[in-house]
C-alpha cells in the first residue's frame, strides 16, 4: 500500500453491524481482503459484539469494524466499486449494518 503524502488526509470506514448468520457471513468475509488491499485499505481494528467495550451509552450488541485508506476518496470507490458490489451481495440477509465514510486529519 502506498503511503500517503505528508498534508493529506486518510480515509476511514467504520462499519458497526449485527451478523445474524453467522455462518453464511464467511463467504463475504473471505472475499473482502484483496478488494481492501486494490483500493489501499487496511483493516485497522475488526472487534465482535461481544468483546466491544462500551466507555459511555448503552451498548447496541453490535460489532465494529475500522479500516483505514489512503484517503476518503479511496475509501468512497472502494465502497463504490464493482468488486465491492459484487461481494456486498454475499452479505444480503446476513445482519444489518451502519457504514461510516470519514475523513481524518492530515498526516
Amino acid at each position: 500500500m502506498s503511503q500517503p503524502q505528508p498534508g493529506t488526509r486518510p480515509g476511514y470506514l467504520v462499519v458497526q453491524g449485527v451478523v445474524t448468520d453467522r455462518e453464511g457471513f464467511k463467504a463475504y468475509s473471505a472475499a473482502l481482503p484483496p478488494i481492501y488491499a486494490k483500493y489501499g485499505g487496511q483493516y485497522l481494528a475488526m472487534v465482535p459484539a461481544p468483546l466491544v467495550e462500551v466507555a459511555e451509552g448503552d451498548p447496541e450488541n453490535r460489532s465494529v469494524v475500522v479500516a483505514r485508506f489512503p484517503s476518503k476518496e479511496a475509501a468512497r470507490a472502494f465502497w463504490n466499486s464493482p468488486e465491492y458490489a459484487e461481494a456486498k451481495k454475499l452479505r444480503a440477509g446476513k445482519g444489518t449494518f451502519y457504514v461510516m465514510v470519514l475523513e481524518g486529519l492530515p498526516e
